[in-house]
């Protein structure tokens, strides 16, 4: 048995401990966050204004500044000259535009929304793939996906091949988004769920960091090719993912799903959790994988009322993750640093480094709380932090930064502190948990379907944010923040009362999630509901939960009973018989299987980084988007500051990744669900090393978007594939950690994009952005290679293979014992729907028992995005450059954001399985909602269409912006795809994950198409504006997302069958089915 560290048996609890296989794996197919986050790092639009900080008699004698500039490729002259010349041209020449206008380019938010729109589309068919051929192929799609994209994009030789290598990226990442938090999840010994599946997000920021310094070197390359550079390193974790995705074991789940070999399932369970005693996993499993291939139509099954909670926490998380106004805060590192007194070089790597840096501690430290305090209060925790955060940013913008001049140095620090807590906050709760809920809540036959679903609404809005937030900025001004903030505050409150807790619940238990103390208990009287719970075997955990004796509470009275029951149901405690956890420890082959798995994050979180890097190398601008480059360079003060980068050809680009992506989600569900999660996890690994290829060595536009096409099947299989297959490695109660690792490898993934960029920015020669794109065949690399050898989901063995006796030794593997008979019979049962309804999965998700998984495939991505996320990663440096930093200063703000992102996913990981998802998506909408009004606030006040804020406010706003990322970082970042891969049951599973890929990449794309639109018309409105949304999530969380922690994946039906709200749905369903009305 792989060597782990053993857990111990909790009553009913899977056998197992942690065993190298899994940390392996989890490592392989957490890398498609890499390949995210390095893509938001690299290829998202973030822009600053310059601030002058030294004297007067200085200034005078000086050549004259920018009045603003991206970051990423899109920072970078000679990209904007070649691709965008009007937003070079607006940029460099028009002076009288407003600082929140000069960058809304239809054509720049095309090219950044391409890629969501890809993704979208990409992770239905990652819905598939995953269902079909299990986790391992679509994370391998994913993979290869993106690394065509990035070489396209590298070598794009006009705005055409620029925009192909996008939406190739966006396939990528639709795939591995799609795929990567699944397998993660299923990867994962239950306790450990949450701390691997965190490591997607941690990836994630990980992949933004990166591309922040990537391209922070490229831009100083003054040949003009550090942009193609900045692409081309995308084949970096491009190539890891997809070379890694081929060694990747299929998580025993896709096993049974697929291969309906039982033995093949057990063989890996055994293989994965390092004992023998893996029967009782197995049996969840063979349980879930029937009913999972029972159903034909996990899409249309999805929109039965027996789903309808998972299918609203599927549409919901991502959703919401999208609209913490992670991308706000991000957008305004840099030019913080600048103010308080750094050159623009220090300002840019120190920017991306702090925020960075913070990011990813706090995703560790989420790794390591998630599976302890649960996912409930690190969502509410994350929310509260970020909300505070947002607001305190948003007023100190208002008051102190106008649309010309700078902010007060004191503000400036002030800001920067605010903007790191808000990252913190981000980076522990929304960040990671918007990535590990999802991926553990599904049942088996839904899983698929519902992660696509997820994925998709993910995408979809943050294509939304990334199309809008310019055209916000530019009306919203510092309103943006409060915009966010808002919303912060519904997805807080949406977790408070509609998330159950999943930390510790077997991934295929989870359907059995118990809300406490129901309305029909209150009517039938306390002595009946009490004893309800007796037999249910879930007093003691109110026992333990309210501190009361049984007789004390017997003898409450009615009137107080109802008190408590009520405020229990808001908060959706998870309640489940000890007798009916599953055993298993975190084996060292759980943690390796979801550690390469994350992989899929890395791409996702690379491409993230360092498509908003090149996209500011001017090198690359002049090439690819010359009239971008022109509006940059020429001093013109009728153009808004804001207005700058608006550019359709620019957005394409962008945007394109998103569109392969949201494409390739749905052919990644087939090729999941019928050849399991790691074939996914493979394509997704090699699209993506191709497209970074493509993009590192592209000569014009149409190549570049070819490479950026490829990194969208890439990242469109990837995100399909990988957290199925993290929810169902992992065991129940640390699903949440280990989920999150898609999120933390996204913000790996960005981050080290960002510090790419902000490395490859000075290289001489203009060649850096190539330099910057190529990196990213690195985790492509590591992520193909490494998937070849992730073995497959238990759940996967049964759904398609029928082998009882392989997945009992995969249980047994990845549980590290022999007793996994209990999960074994859950995947066995939950895998009969899959088995009869094996190829109409999208149908069998539009039923109405599956209406609840449905609707969280739907809200969930979609709710990620309109966080606001993707506007701060996207434009970051543009913020900071509004509010008066300088010209390097923007892609290093990117990397501080990257790190302060990638930090809150630690902490998310840590805490998911402990707190819940609920309580992190609440703390993490709250802290959201209050940094984006913050900094919403001061923009409003202080920040004027021309000129820039005070050093002071400049700082606040840093700050805030910080908190904000940190709010996302452990929330809405790895829940949005941690909830999607956990909550669908195995017949829809892959069906499911392509919807939320493909939701997510819808999204995605509008956010990249109209952000720079946005930007320009709503000004700091726009913080206002995903603030809003973010209260609105939240509420959303509060009342209808369940608590999945703990809870096993082919158990997870009952979740909703508890749920207040969601009960009645599914039971009203179940009891039409018993009646032979459907």
């Amino acid at each position: 048995m792989a060597v782990g560290l053993a857990i111990a048996n909790e009553g009913r609890g899977y056998s197992g401990k942690i065993t190298s296989i899994v940390i392996l794996s989890c490592m392989v197919a957490a890398t498609g966050g890499i390949i995210f986050g390095y893509d938001i790092g690299i290829s998202g639009i973030r822009f600053f204004i310059f601030g002058w900080l030294g004297s007067k008699d200085e200034f005078e004698d000086s050549e004259p500044l920018l009045p603003a500039r991206p970051s990423g490729v899109t920072s970078m002259v000679p990209f904007l000259e070649k691709f965008f010349p009007d937003v070079y041209t607006k940029m460099k020449q028009d002076t009288k535009v407003s600082n929140y206008c000069k960058f809304d380019s239809q054509l720049l938010t095309a090219f950044t929304s391409s890629l969501y729109i890809a993704g979208l589309i990409a992770s239905f068919f990652a819905s598939s793939v995953t269902r079909a051929f299990g986790r391992k192929p679509s994370i391998l799609i994913g993979g290869a996906a993106f690394l065509i994209g990035a070489a396209l994009g590298g070598a794009a030789l006009n705005i055409y091949m620029l925009i192909l290598g996008r939406v190739m990226l966006g396939v990528g990442i639709g795939f591995a988004n799609q795929s990567a938090p699944l397998y993660l999840s299923e990867m994962a010994p239950p306790r450990y769920r949450g701390a691997i599946n965190t490591g997607f997000q941690l990836c994630v920021g990980i992949g933004v960091l990166s591309a922040n310094l990537v391209n922070f070197g490229t831009e100083k390359i003054k040949a003009g090719w550090g942009w193609r550079i900045s692409l081309v390193m995308a084949a970096v974790p491009a190539s890891m993912l997809t070379f890694g995705s081929l060694f990747l074991p299929e998580t025993p789940n896709s096993i049974i799903q697929h291969d309906k070999n039982h033995q093949k399932a057990k063989l890996m369970l055994q293989r994965i959790r390092g004992t023998d005693d893996v029967q009782q996993e197995l049996e969840d499993l063979i349980e879930a994988s029937e009913m999972s291939n029972s159903i034909k139509h996990p899409f249309k099954n999805i929109l039965h009322r027996k789903y309808r909670p998972q299918l609203v926490m599927a549409i919901a998380i991502p959703f919401f993750q999208q609209f913490t106004g992670i991308n706000v805060i991000s957008f305004y590192a840099p030019i913080l640093f600048l103010t308080i007194g750094l050159g623009e070089s220090a300002s840019l790597l120190l920017s991306a480094v702090v925020t960075g840096f913070v990011g990813t501690a706090s995703t560790f430290i989420s790794m390591l709380m998630v599976d302890r305090l649960g996912r409930r209060v690190l969502f509410i925790s994350g929310g509260i932090q970020m909300f505070f955060s947002q607001v305190l940013i948003g007023s100190i913008m208002a008051t102190q930064l106008g649309d010309h001049g700078e902010i007060d140095k004191k503000y400036a620090y002030l800001i920067l502190v605010l903007i790191c807590i808000y990252v913190a906050g981000f980076a522990w709760s929304w960040g990671p948990l918007g990535w590990l809920v999802p991926s553990e809540i599904f049942q088996l036959e839904i899983r698929s379907a519902a992660q696509s679903i997820t994925v998709a609404v993910n995408f979809f809005f943050t294509f939304i944010v990334a199309q809008t937030f310019l055209i916000m900025l530019c009306h919203f001004k510092f309103g943006t923040f409060f915009f966010f903030g808002g919303w912060v505050v519904v997805m807080t409150a949406f977790v408070y009362l509609l998330l159950p807790e999943t930390r510790n619940v077997p991934i295929e238990q989870m359907d059995r999630i118990q809300s406490i103390l129901t309305y029909q208990d209150i009517v039938m009287g306390q002595d009946e509901a009490l004893a309800s719970l007796h037999h249910a075997g879930a007093i003691s955990a109110i026992r333990s939960t309210l501190n009361l004796h049984e007789d004390a509470e017997v003898e409450r009275s009615k009137f107080n009973l109802m008190k408590r029951k009520k405020r229990l149901m808001a908060v959706g405690l998870a309640i489940t018989s000890e007798s009916g956890q599953n055993n298993g420890k975190i084996t060292l082959y759980v943690v390796l299987s979801c550690m390469m798995a994350a992989m899929g994050g890395v791409i996702f979180g690379y491409d993230i980084g360092i498509t908003g890097g090149v996209t500011s190398m001017e090198p690359f601008l002049k090439k690819f988007f010359h009239k971008v480059y022109l509006k940059m360079k020429l001093a013109d003060d009728k153009v808004s500051n804001y207005c700058v980068f608006d550019s359709q050809l620019l957005t394409s680009f962008t945007s394109s990744l998103y569109v392969a992506g949201l494409v390739t989600s749905f052919f990644a569900s087939y090729i999941t669900k019928a050849f399991g999660r790691k074939p996914s996890i493979v394509v997704g690994g090699a699209a993506f090393l191709a497209g970074t290829g493509l993009g590192g060595a592209a000569f014009n536009v149409y190549m570049l978007i070819v490479g950026r096409l490829l990194l969208g099947v890439g990242v469109g299989f990837a995100n399909q594939a990988v957290p199925l297959y993290l929810s169902e490695m992992a065991l129940p109660r640390l699903r949440g950690a280990i989920n999150n690792g898609f999120q933390l490898s996204i913000g790996i993934g960005a981050l080290s994009a960002n510090l790419i960029n902000y490395g490859t920015e000075k290289i001489e020669g203009g060649w850096g952005w190539r330099m910057s794109l190529a990196m990213a065949a690195v985790p492509a690399s590591v992520l193909t290679l490494g998937a070849l050898f992730l073995p497959e989901t238990p759940n996967s063995v049964i759904q398609r293979s029928h082998d009882k006796q392989k997945a009992k030794l995969m249980l047994q593997r990845i549980r590290g014992m022999e007793d996994v008979q209990a999960e074994l019979d859950d995947l066995i049962k939950a895998s009969s729907p899959s088995k009869t309804n094996n190829k109409q999965s999208l149908k069998l998700i539009l039923k109405g028992r599956y209406r609840p998984q449905l609707v969280m495939a739907l809200a969930i991505p979609f709710f990620q995005q309109v966080t606001g996320i993707n506007v701060i990663a996207f434009y970051a440096p543009l913020l900071f450059r509004t509010i008066g930093l300088g010209e390097s200063a923007s892609l290093l703000s990117a990397v501080m954001t990257g790190v302060v992102g990638t930090g809150s996913t630690f902490i998310s990981m840590f805490v998911v399985d402990k707190l819940g998802r609920r309580t992190l998506f609440m703390i993490g909408g709250i802290q959201m909602f209050v940094s984006q009004c913050i900094v919403g606030g001061i923009m409003a006040l202080h920040l004027k269409d021309h000129g820039g804020l005070s050093k002071g406010y400049a700082f606040v706003v840093l700050v805030m912006i910080c908190i904000y990322v940190a709010g996302f970082g452990w929330s809405w970042g790895p829940l949005g795809w941690l909830v999607p891969s956990e909550i669908f049951p195995l017949e829809i599973r892959s069906a499911g994950q392509s919807i939320t890929v493909a939701v997510s990449f819808i999204f995605t794309f509008i956010v990249a198409q109209t952000f720079l639109s946005m930007l320009c018309h709503f000004r700091s409105g726009i913080f206002f504006f995903f603030g809003g949304w973010v209260v609105v999530m939240t509420t959303f969380v509060y009342y209808f997302l369940p608590e999945t922690k703990s809870v096993p994946l082919e158990q997870m039906e009952k979740v909703w069958q508890e749920h207040w709200f969601w009960k009645r749905i599914v039971g009203e369903v179940s009891d039409r089915q018993h009646k032979g009305e459907i």
